[in-house]
Formats: structure tokens, sequence, C-alpha cells
């Protein structure tokens, strides 16, 4: 009597065993009865350990409990109905962790050896979720353009037709499916399946075919083929699968059916995977085309593992003669990365994933290996790994790499000395030559401290106009003295767009304790080097503890910053715009202060940056702007004299640019009672044209408003007419620079001229800021500048002494004295 063939559950398992996928078998009681080498390796459990045990007292169903219940209804309720379950669930190995599956679970319909009444077949899906991002925008691709995707076995009988393929050529999936592949082929196309069929036969893939298909009404397009053979689990052959694109517009446009090719490819080789096959028996290999192409393989070039071995990169040999040794002494399967060094000297990195295939003896027949090109994305990780250790601007060490520098040398006990470097007044330089000027002046400034250095000491960036000094093995005199070369060395100018622009820097030194770490040695320096500001800026200071209740540094400034306006530690001074003809106040400049609860006074110049970068400019300025209007409007209504007085509130370009500005502006403006034509808004002539895209709502609704817009530091920004007129200014106010220069020179005097008479041009009014002497004043009435403001009348004024001052305007309208600036 003959031998009874296999039961089909067993023999499918063992299949579905080979490209690892779990089987599990279980009774009507959902006892496990069948449990294949898949789920072992899967699950982490051995057959004698499940068998007979309850698929839901092994745990290793995952997810929380209310998707578990949804999950084991919705199967109940299927397999009730004598159907399937198919879907994706998380399932959980014995160790714990918890991982995606892609499940079937079905009825067994007939009988089989092994008792089992359901069977479920999972697969570990977590590298395809991985991938799944690139294969979707593959999908959408390939569906978005119209391809058709079709199957046929070898006999020519089609076996799969999607969707794209029954909207290209109007046969649905079930009237397509069983019929030969030649009800496409028109007579057009004779050569062409023999062709075809030749390729696929060898085994060849075969890309960019074009022929003439017909369609189920009979007429004929144009398509675009890529056919590729299809191998089942055992490695042979079994049919071919093939994309089709209708080509028959594009046709008529060759230049864009060129881009449109381009694409398919960049798609087709995105994923630069490869796979090659060793047979230890006869010791043959095979090979993908993709995987010559990765490794620069000629044709008809064998990837024996002696040639592998002889491409491997020197440095990873070992590491791949390790894996094939492992493998071949019973390894399963193995996971691993590797350098490769093509003939023609490129160096590529590989992802290899290679599995061994046993004979019916159990021992390594066969090793299945499939190749990822993963160079690209190692060369990102290098560019990332840099990227996130240096700054982006001057390619300078950021603050991650100047911490860990340091902390090595406080281990190693050396002594550490470390250095802030800050540019004094570095906002001047951004508003007078613009921003990407300031930038060029950083990466200038990072490659001068380089060269003042020694070797073994590291100069990083910190942000901003901040840089880092790190040095080994230095006492407090070198310190002081390479502070010293520092600060010499930065007063020599840095050519920039043809100008010669001069710095001064603070240095803030920090000399190692025995209890110091990175970060106290960097909060100490930072704290030195505000000492130095606040001294005047243009020298160094070093880091005593004793100047912790005095100054502060950058990161306590940012901090108190937050709380200031809940604190009630800003304040607004107002400076008095003046006509000179009469020495009549026509307005007043409202200037932000901020008197710290710990550090007094800060001067704007130090925490108005700070602002500036963490955004805290918008929140403060609503308030500068809603505080200032109302006090002004309250002199205007209270105050003899002052009912026409204008009130000029600083913008910042953050502010400027912010979607609901407008709306802060008239909400200021009906708090207070102001009449909007008394509201001047100042946004410096710099970041105007720093922001070629000015929003025209905003413009528009300021201007509906009836509120002026004052054009602050007019002359370092270089507007033009068109663009003045466009923004419908209503005042320039001319740069101190060069107010500074009249009498000593003709320069100062010709460029007020030319803005004088632009301003005439555009109907504007004028202002020069920083008047300082009498001189000064006699040129600029003599030029014809109508209004003025700067210290020769006064300093900025707290609100309380407003009204002494126009109160006292009458004894001093025609008589100057010059008002020396406050310490």
């Amino acid at each position: 009597m003959a031998e009874e063939p296999d039961d089909d559950l067993v023999m499918q398992s063992l299949l579905l065993d080979e490209i690892g996928q779990s089987v599990i078998g279980m009774d009507s009681e959902w006892r496990v009865t069948y449990w294949n080498r898949a789920s072992e390796r899967l699950y982490g459990f051995s057959a004698p350990e499940v068998l007979g045990v309850r698929i839901a007292d092994l745990g290793i169903i995952g997810g929380d409990e209310a998707q578990r219940e949804s999950t084991g209804r919705e199967i109940t309720r299927r397999l009730a109905s004598d159907g399937d379950w198919a879907g994706e669930l998380w399932t959980r190995h014995r160790q714990g962790r918890e991982f995606p599956v892609h499940a079937t679970v079905s009825p067994i319909r007939g009988r089989h050896t092994v008792p089992v009444a359901v069977v479920a077949i999972s697969k570990d899906i977590t590298d395809r979720k991985h991938s799944e991002a690139i294969l979707r925008r593959f999908s959408a691709l390939v569906e978005s353009s119209g391809d058709a995707i079709i199957g046929a076995d070898m006999s020519g009988t089609i076996t799969s037709w999607n969707a794209g393929a029954a909207r290209m050529f109007g046969w649905s999936a079930r009237e397509a499916v069983g019929l030969n592949y030649q009800l496409l082929i028109s007579r057009q196309a004779a050569g062409f399946d023999a062709e075809v069929r030749s390729s696929i036969d060898s085994g060849r893939f075969v890309t960019g075919v074009e022929a003439r298909w017909r369609r189920k009404d009979g007429t004929v397009i144009d398509v675009e083929l890529t056919v590729s053979p299809v191998y089942g689990p055992d490695g042979d052959q079994m049919g071919a699968s093939a994309i089709a694109r209708d080509i028959t517009e594009i046709q008529r446009l060759r230049a864009a059916a060129a881009v449109e090719r381009e694409k398919l490819l960049a798609a087709q080789e995105m994923a630069h995977v490869g796979s090659v096959e060793h047979t230890l028996e006869t010791g043959e290999t095979w090979h993908s085309e993709e995987f010559a192409r990765i490794l620069g393989l000629g044709v008809g070039q064998a990837a024996s593992r002696k040639l592998m071995l002889e491409l491997t990169h020197p440095e990873d040999r070992h590491l791949v003669q390790q894996v094939w040794k492992n493998l071949d002494e019973g390894l399963g399967s193995a996971d691993f990365e590797y350098r490769l060094v093509r003939a023609d000297g490129q160096e590529r990195w590989l992802h290899s994933r290679i599995r061994r295939v046993d004979s019916e003896a159990g021992k390594p027949a066969r090793f299945l290996d499939t190749v990822l090109d993963i160079t690209e994305r190692k060369n990102a990780e290098k560019i990332l790994e840099w990227r996130a250790r240096h700054d982006a601007l001057t390619g300078l060490p950021n603050r991650y790499v100047i911490t860990e520098v340091l902390q090595d040398l406080l281990d190693r006990d050396s002594r550490a000395v470390v250095m802030f470097v800050d540019v004094d007044r570095f906002k001047l330089i951004n508003d007078g030559i613009g921003h990407g000027a300031g930038d060029t002046i950083l990466m200038l400034l990072g490659e001068r401290l380089k060269t003042f250095v020694r070797s073994g000491d590291t100069v990083g960036r910190f942000g901003g106009d901040e840089f880092i000094i790190v040095c080994e093995n230095l006492m407090l005199r070198g310190a002081r003295t390479l502070a010293e070369r520092i600060r010499q060395s930065t007063r020599r100018p840095f050519e920039v767009d043809g100008r010669k622009i001069y710095l001064n820097v603070s240095v803030g030194i920090a000399l190692a304790g025995p209890d110091d770490t990175a970060e106290s040695m960097l909060r100490g320096a930072d704290t030195a080097m505000y000492r130095a500001k606040s001294a005047g800026g243009d020298s160094s200071a070093v880091y005593d503890v004793r100047m912790t209740g005095r100054a502060t540094g950058r990161l306590d400034l940012e901090s108190g910053l937050r709380l200031a306006l809940e604190r009630e530690e800003l304040s607004l001074d107002y400076q008095p715009i003046v006509e000179l003809s009469s020495g009549a106040t026509v307005g007043f400049e409202a200037l932000l202060r901020w008197h710290h609860s710990e550090h007094g006074l800060i001067q704007p110049d130090t925490f108005i940056p700070i602002a500036e970068e963490t955004g805290l400019i918008v929140p403060i300025g609503a308030w500068v702007l809603q505080e200032a209007l109302r006090q002004v409007q309250s002199w205007r209504r209270e105050l003899k004299g002052a009912e026409g007085i204008c009130a000029a509130v600083n913008i910042s370009g953050r502010q400027f640019v912010a979607a609901d500005f407008p709306n802060i502006v008239e909400s200021a403006i009906r708090a207070s009672g102001i009449d909007p034509g008394a509201v001047h808004l100042e946004i410096t002539e710099t970041v105007l044209m720093d922001q070629p895209d000015l929003p025209r709502e905003t413009l528009r609704r300021l201007h509906a408003l009836g509120v002026g817009l004052s054009i602050d530091d007019f002359g370092t920004g270089y507007s033009s007419l068109s663009y003045l007129k466009w923004l419908s200014a209503r005042t320039l106010k001319i740069d101190r620079t060069f107010v500074e220069e009249l009498g000593r020179g003709p320069h100062g005097a010709t460029i007020i001229e030319l803005v004088l008479g632009m301003a005439d041009t555009l109907r504007l009014d004028v202002i020069a800021e920083g008047v300082e002497t009498v001189e000064q004043l006699t040129e600029l009435r003599r030029l014809g500048v109508r209004h003025a403001q700067g210290f020769l009348w006064s300093q900025p004024l707290p609100p309380e002494r407003i009204r002494g001052w126009l109160e006292s305007l009458p004894d001093r309208s025609w008589h100057i004295d010059p008002v020396r600036p406050e310490p």
C-alpha cells in the first residue's frame, strides 16, 4: 500500500517556516496542538512548553486590554461564520519585548493528522514597519501615475491584476485572472512577446520596454513595461511580474516622458537591495543584478566568498570571517553591517542579512544573503553626527562638545581654564551692516580665535556672538595673557563687503577648582564675562565665587527675563523729541529698562538680544506698547502744553511679522484712548531690509488705523525710494553715526542732505538721533532738520520727571546746556 502523503498543514508549515512565518495550530478550546520552529524563534517558547496550553495563557498577545478584547471578539466572530481573519496586531516575546506581526487566523476545513480546529499564521513585520513610509511613497507614486501591476505564471496565465490594471485596460480582476496575458498583445507587439519571454525564461530583469497593448474596448495604448522574474520559496522561477505604464499621451511629450522615466528608475533603485545565494555542496553562487551593481562586479563575475572577502574593507574582514564561521558552525542567521571597497575604489557600506537553509539531514546546505546598500544612510549619519556636535555657522565645536572636552580635562585633574569671549554691542553691528555681514564677522572671528590658541586648546561657539575657549594646563597668569592677546587680535579690522569693521570683546575667565564640574566652570566664565561687560566692555575678568551675588550669566538672565513682567521689574523711560526752531517738546520715545531684583539695572543691549532670540520680545513688546500709549495719553490729557505730543515706540522684527500684531496695536490704542495719529511705531531700517516679504496686510491695517511708521537708524540699510513709498512710512530717523560726523568733516553733512532730499520728495518728517553737542545742533539747524533728540537736551527720563521737564521748557527753550550721560 502506497504511503499516505504528508498532511497539508504540516507541509505548509514547513514551507512557511523557511521564510520565517509562525504557524500555530489550536483545537476548538484554543489549546495549542501544533507549534513550528518559526514560532519558537518568534515567541521564545519551545513546542513542548506550549503544547496543550491555551493560547491566551501564554501571554504572547500584546497591546492593551481593550485592544486584546476587541481583536479577540473580531476573530471569534469571523471564525464562527466560517470565515478567515487577517490583520496586524502586537505580540509579545516571552522576555517581554513587544513587536508587530501580520497574522491570519483561519478555521481548518478538512481532516489533518494533527488535531487542529484553528490555525494562526503570523510574520514579524518590525522591519516592514520601519520601511513602511518608503513603501507608501513608492506605492502612491505607482498608483497616482496609473501604473498597472500584473502577475503571470510560467504558462502566461494571469495570476494577479491590480486596480491600476483594471483602470488602464478595462478588464476587472475577476475577468482577467485566469486568462492568458495574450489578450493584451496587439499585432504591433509580435516581436515584443518573444523578446520578453526569452528574457524572463532566462531569469533576466527587463525594463524600459515599450509596447502597444490592447484594451477591453479594442483600443490600443502605448505602455512602458518593467518585467521581472518571480521565484518561489525553493528558488525556482514560478512566473513573472510586469509593471505597465500608460505612455500614450507622454509619447507626444518626450521631454516630460524622460523625466517620468527617471523618476521611475530612481524609485526602483531607491531600496538598493541585492541578493546572493551560496550552495555549500557545489560551491556555486547566484546573485541578482542589483547585488552585482552594489559590489561593482563585472559581467559574468561570480560573487564567491573569496572575492567578497577581498573586496571587504581591511578593518571589517575579521567581522565578516567570524560571521561566516558562526554560520558554518550552526548559527541560523546573521544580521550585520560592514564596508567593502569596490574595484573602482568606491567605499560602500552594506547591511547584510544572512539566513541558513539546512538540508534534509539537518546540515547547512545554502546561505541566502540579502544585502542593502546603506552608504547614503551612513553618510547622512556622519553629517548628522557632525552637525549635532558643531555650530552650523562657524563649524566650530558646539556647547555639547565643549562640555565633553572640559569634563574630560576635569576627570584627568588637568589644570583646566574656560574663557567666554563675547562681542561688545554686536547688535549694533547687525543693525548697522545687516545680519548676513554679521554672520560673516562671526565666522572670521572664530577663525581668528583659533590662530591665537595652542594646538591642544579647543575653540567653540556657545551661541549668538559668544565663543568659548577651553585650555589645558594653564595658570592664571597665562590665562590673563591669552585673554589680552585675544582682545588685541580682535582690534585688527575685519574686511566685510569692502568695509573695515572693528570689534571689542569682553572675556570671562574661570579656573578649575577642586569641586568644579564642566557646567559650573561654564557658568563661572559666563558670569565673569558679564562682569567684564558691565564694567564697560573691552576688558577681561576672572571668576570669583563672590561674583555670584553681584553678576549673572546669560542663562540666569534668560530665566529672570521670563519672570520680569510678572515681577513688575520692567519699566519705561522717555527721551524727549525736540523741535529745533523753538525747543518745544513734540514727543517722547519710550525706552525699555530692566531693574533686576538681585542684580540691579541691566542694560538693554544685554537683555534685548536675549529677548529677541527666545521670542520673549513679543509679549514684552506688547506690554511696552500698551504702557507707553497709556502713559503718553495721560500726559496729553493732564499736562499743559502736552496736548499734541506723540508717542514713539520701538518695534522688533519678530513683532512686526506676527500675524496678530495689528490687533495688538489697535487694542493698545483703544485701551489708552490716544489719537492713532500720535502713535509712531519705530522699526530699524536694517530689520526692514532683512524682511523682504513684509506682511502687506499688516501694513495695510496699520495705515488704516492711522498710526505712523518711523524708520529708525536710517541710512544704514540702503532703502530705496520705491521701498519707502511702499511702506507708507511717515518719519525717517537719521542714524547717530551720521550726526556724530557733523563738524568733523563734510561726509556726515552730505549724507544728511541726501536723506533730507529723499524725505522732501516723499513728504516725510526727519528726526536726528544722538545729538550731543551745540556744534551738531548748529549744523542740523543749518541743514534744515526740524526735529532731534539726544543728550544735548536730556537723557531718557522716568515718568515722574516728565511733568517737571515740560514745565521748565519756557526757561530753556533758547538756551542749550549739554547734558552729560550718566555713568
